[in-house]
C-alpha cells in the first residue's frame, strides 16, 4: 500500500467531513487504473514551476498570482479532488474551467475557496514520494522514492495541460537537487518573509487550527526533536530558519540554476515585476509563457501579525538569536528590515 501523510487532529472549524473523505477515497481508487492506462514515457517539453518556502511565507499568495496571470497550468480545487488520477483531473479542468480564471486573492491558512482556485495537492505529493508526513525523513529517505515514477506521472501531467503547471511542493524543498535530475528544466521559486512576521503567523496557525500554540503544525525540518523541547516562540522561529537554510542549501547543490528567489513584502508591493522573474526563468527553460492578464498593481503592505508586545519580543529575540549568530548568514540572506 502507498504512503500517504498522516492527517493532523485539527479543530472543528477545519475537519473535514468524513463521509466525503471517504467517496473521494474511492472514487480515485476506481480511477486509477485507467489514469494508469494514459501514462506513456515522454520527453521533458515543458518545465514545472515549484513554489517552496517555509510555511505562511506567502506562497498561497505567490501561487495565486501566477495561475491567474502567467500561461500556466494550476493545480486547483477541482483537479486536487483527483490526486490517484491527476491527468482525469485536468482533463474535467480544461474542459469545465477557463484558464487564468481570476483570483480572490483570499485564503484560510493557505485553503482557498472556490473551484479554480489553486490548490497544494498534498495527498498527491505524500502519495507520489511515499512522505508519512509532511517531516524531514533523513539523507537517505531520497532513496526510496521512485524517480522514474515521478518522471512519468509530471511529463505526462504537464502533456495533457499543455504547458507548463505551478506546484506549490514544500516536500522537494528536500529534493531539489534529484527532482533537477530528473527533470532538467525544473524552476523553484523560493518565497521568504519578515522571519518574526512568520514566526508570528506560524503560532497563529496553531492557535486557529489545532486549537494551541503549544502544538506544532506544518512542516517538521531535520531539527524537530531537538526544537520540540523549546518553547513554542523558539520552535516557530527555528521552524522558519532551519526550513530556509535546508532551502539555500538545496540552492547551492544545484548552483542557483533555475532558480527564482522572491521577498513576500516585495511580491505585495512590485506584484507584476515579482511574477515577470517567474516568467523569465521559465522561458529560459523552453517555454512560452506569457501574461494572460494584468495583475493588481499592489497589495496592502503585510499587517503585523497578532501577539502581544512582550509575546513578539520573544519571537524576536529567538530569531535574533537564530539569524544573527549563523555562520553562514551572508550566504543564507538577512532577515528583512522591520
Amino acid at each position: 500500500m502507498s504512503r500517504t501523510a498522516k492527517e493532523p487532529n485539527v479543530t472543528d472549524a477545519y475537519k473535514k467531513d468524513p463521509d466525503e473523505e471517504r467517496f473521494l477515497d474511492r472514487l480515485n481508487r476506481a480511477l486509477a487504473p485507467l489514469e494508469e492506462e494514459f501514462y506513456v514515457p515522454r520527453e521533458e517539453t515543458f518545465p514545472t514551476l515549484h513554489v517552496i518556502g517555509a510555511p505562511r511565507s506567502g506562497t498561497t499568495l505567490l501561487l495565486q498570482l501566477l495561475c491567474s496571470h502567467l500561461d500556466v497550468g494550476c493545480i486547483n480545487n477541482l483537479i486536487a479532488a483527483f490526486w490517484m488520477a491527476p491527468t482525469v483531473g485536468i482533463r474535467l479542468s480544461k474542459k469545465l474551467l477557463p484558464p487564468g480564471a481570476s483570483s480572490s486573492y483570499q485564503s484560510d491558512f493557505a485553503r482557498t475557496r472556490g473551484i479554480s482556485e489553486p490548490h497544494e495537492f498534498g495527498y498527491f505529493w505524500s502519495r507520489l514520494l511515499g512522505y508519512p508526513e509532511l517531516a524531514y525523513q533523513g539523507e537517505d529517505f531520497g532513496r526510496t522514492i521512485d524517480w522514474n515514477r515521478v518522471r512519468l506521472v509530471i511529463t505526462n501531467m504537464a502533456a495533457v495541460y499543455g504547458r507548463p503547471i505551478a506546484f506549490k511542493s514544500f516536500w522537494l524543498a528536500w529534493h531539489m537537487e534529484k527532482m533537477q535530475q530528473v527533470l532538467r528544466k525544473t524552476c523553484f521559486v523560493f518565497i521568504r518573509r519578515d522571519p518574526v512576521d512568520n514566526a508570528c503567523s506560524l503560532l497563529r496557525l496553531r492557535k486557529r487550527f489545532l486549537g494551541s500554540i503549544e502544538q506544532w503544525v506544518s512542516m517538521k525540518p531535520a531539527e524537530y526533536e531537538a526544537l520540540k523541547e523549546k518553547p513554542c516562540w523558539e520552535q516557530v522561529a527555528g521552524q522558519v530558519f532551519h526550513i530556509e537554510k535546508s532551502i539555500m542549501n538545496g540552492i547551492r547543490q544545484i548552483d542557483g540554476r533555475n532558480v527564482v528567489e522572491i521577498r513576500y513584502e516585495d511580491l505585495c508591493r512590485h506584484p507584476k515585476a515579482e511574477i515577470t522573474k517567474v516568467m523569465r526563468v521559465l522561458n529560459d527553460n523552453g517555454s512560452k509563457t506569457g501574461f494572460l492578464s494584468e495583475p493588481p498593481q499592489s497589495f496592502p503592505a503585510p499587517a503585523r501579525e497578532y501577539m502581544t508586545g512582550a509575546e513578539r519580543r520573544l519571537v524576536e529575540e529567538a530569531v535574533m538569536r537564530l539569524y544573527g549568530a549563523d555562520s553562514a548568514r551572508d550566504g543564507f540572506g538577512k532577515s528583512p528590515e522591520h
